[in-house]
This record gives C-alpha cells, sequence and structure tokens, in this order.
C-alpha cells in the first residue's frame, strides 16, 4: 500500500516537474516560440519589428500576462497582420539559458522589442543585429500595440496633396507604385506593413490631402487622370497604360491580404515577407507550431 502511494507521489512530482518546464506558446498559431535554432531568422534576418517574451513557466507574473499574450499574438498576426512578429523564450530550458543571458534577462518575464536597420539599397542589412529595448509600459494588449506600431519602419513617401513636388517623378521611378490618397496626417500601421512586405520591389506613397477636383498629371508623354476623392482610395500606377487603377476588392481598406493579392496581381511582384510570401510558406509558419491559416485596421 505505502509502496504504491509513493509510486503515485512520484508520478505526480514527475508531472508537475515536466509542466514547469512546459512552454507556454508551443500550441498557439500566432506566437513564435523561439530556440537558438531559430532566434537569428526570425529576430534578425527580417525587416519585422519583434517583441519577444522572455518568461519561465513557474513565474507567477509570467502566467497572468499569458492571456494578454495569446490576445497581444492573435491580433497582431492573425487581425491586423502588421509587420510585427510575436515570440517567447523559455529560459527554464537549459538549451535557451545561452540566449537569456546574451541578452541580459534578469527578471521574468522580460518583454523586449527588437528593432530592424533601416533598410538602404545595397547594404546587407539583413546581416545586422536589430536593435533591441526593454518594454517598460502598461501590460495591456492597447499599450503593448500602441508601443509596437511607433516601432515599426517607414518606407512610405509621403505628399501633401496631389499638386505637391515630386509626385509625378515619384510615379515615373521604376519600380511598379501604389498610391494611397487619403485624409490623414500619419501613415498608418497597416500601409508601413505593405511597404515593409514589399520593400524593394514595390514603392509604397501617400498623400495626406482628398482631391476635390479631378486632377491631372504629366508623366513623359502622358496625362494621367487623378479622380477627385471623398474617402481614402488606393492606386497602383499602370506605367504603360498610363493611368491610376483602383483597389476595388474591398469596401474598406483593411484587409491585407486581398491589398497584397491585388498589388501581386497589378504588379507581378511578390512580397518578400508577410502572409503570402515564401518565407512565411516556407520558415516562418512552421516556426509557429499551429495549424490555423485568418476586423483589420483601415489604411
Amino acid at each position: 500500500m505505502f509502496f504504491n502511494h509513493l509510486l503515485a507521489l512520484v508520478h505526480i512530482l514527475i508531472l508537475v516537474s515536466a509542466g514547469s518546464q512546459a512552454d507556454e506558446y508551443a500550441s498557439d498559431p500566432n506566437i513564435f516560440e523561439l530556440t537558438p535554432s531559430n532566434f537569428d531568422k526570425v529576430v534578425h534576418k527580417s525587416n519585422y519589428t519583434t517583441l519577444v517574451k522572455f518568461y519561465a513557466p513557474w513565474c507567477g507574473y509570467c502566467q497572468k500576462l499569458q492571456p494578454v499574450y495569446h490576445k497581444l499574438g492573435k491580433y497582431i498576426n492573425k487581425d491586423a497582420k502588421y509587420s510585427i512578429n510575436i515570440a517567447s523564450v523559455n529560459c527554464d530550458k537549459d538549451y535557451n539559458k545561452q540566449l537569456c543571458s546574451q541578452y541580459q534577462v534578469r527578471g521574468f518575464p522580460t518583454l523586449m522589442v527588437f528593432r530592424p536597420p533601416k533598410y538602404e539599397k545595397g547594404k546587407q542589412v539583413k546581416l545586422q543585429k536589430h536593435a533591441s529595448e526593454v518594454y517598460q509600459g502598461e501590460r495591456s494588449v492597447k499599450s503593448i500595440t500602441k508601443f509596437l506600431t511607433s516601432r515599426l519602419k517607414n518606407y512610405v513617401k509621403k505628399f501633401h496633396n496631389i499638386k505637391s513636388d515630386g509626385v509625378a517623378e515619384w510615379l515615373a521611378e521604376d519600380k511598379p507604385s501604389v498610391l494611397l490618397i487619403s485624409n490623414a496626417n500619419s501613415v498608418s500601421p497597416l500601409l508601413k506593413s505593405l511597404a515593409i512586405d514589399f520593400l524593394d520591389r514595390v514603392k509604397v506613397g501617400m498623400i495626406s490631402k482628398f482631391n476635390d477636383e479631378p486632377h491631372k498629371l504629366v508623366i513623359g508623354d502622358k496625362e494621367i487622370e487623378v479622380p477627385s476623392t471623398s474617402k481614402s482610395m488606393l492606386f497602383y500606377f499602370n506605367k504603360e497604360k498610363g493611368e491610376l487603377v483602383a483597389y476595388t476588392k474591398s469596401e474598406k481598406l483593411n484587409d491585407k491580404v486581398k491589398i497584397t493579392e491585388w498589388i501581386i496581381e497589378q504588379t507581378q511582384q511578390q512580397p518578400a515577407e508577410g502572409p503570402l510570401s515564401k518565407k512565411e510558406n516556407k520558415y516562418y509558419y512552421k516556426y509557429r507550431t499551429g495549424k490555423k491559416k485568418i476586423e483589420h485596421d483601415e489604411l
């Protein structure tokens, strides 16, 4: 009898010990559970901003943050699809201890944001390490999201209005162009994310004032008709036909996948990163262990 009770106690202790080291996010398809074998590929070999939660499963504060982190991963990766990776590192695992030491993790959980270097054509930026900073703000989905989107790199060319100097010249440049005509002063996280995904393949621009009346742009020997606008509209500039092609796949400009599909269709260019990229299908989707594939913020 005593021996049976002892065996049961040992079994319980083994289960508790195993549970204390279990990865919190191994089954979450929206969060990377990182190890030394994939940390650099996800964090440093990307133009995405990355948030990493360094944690220990036994830590009470880590457990308290867990539901918030699951919601954050779902919002960033599945709903909004911003150019931001949400990731975690289990510092209780022996093979991760050197990684946690490398980034000077002193307590749990530590939320660390990694920001990519500014892309410059011709430079091997993907070989550079990303700058890191510890997030010290409120641990809510809203506050963390606001901080992360403020750390997105901005590759969107901004013009005040359609008559601004440089609009025609920018459209005439070699690479395909996508232009948003809006009435917003700031560039949205979604538009920044599209520019990051198509970096060095498709130019992304923004005009921050609606056209009160139709306008003509002279590009080379062509006059390009620009319609009047009373709501945000996205256009692709077709150089061969000398016309602006409007995005019409959805009423609102808030579905990154549909907009990406449209850009691919119009430009014949594939994104370097993002939900429809080869990198996502070849590496990132496999690194996130879930099997699920995904309302969004508007441009």
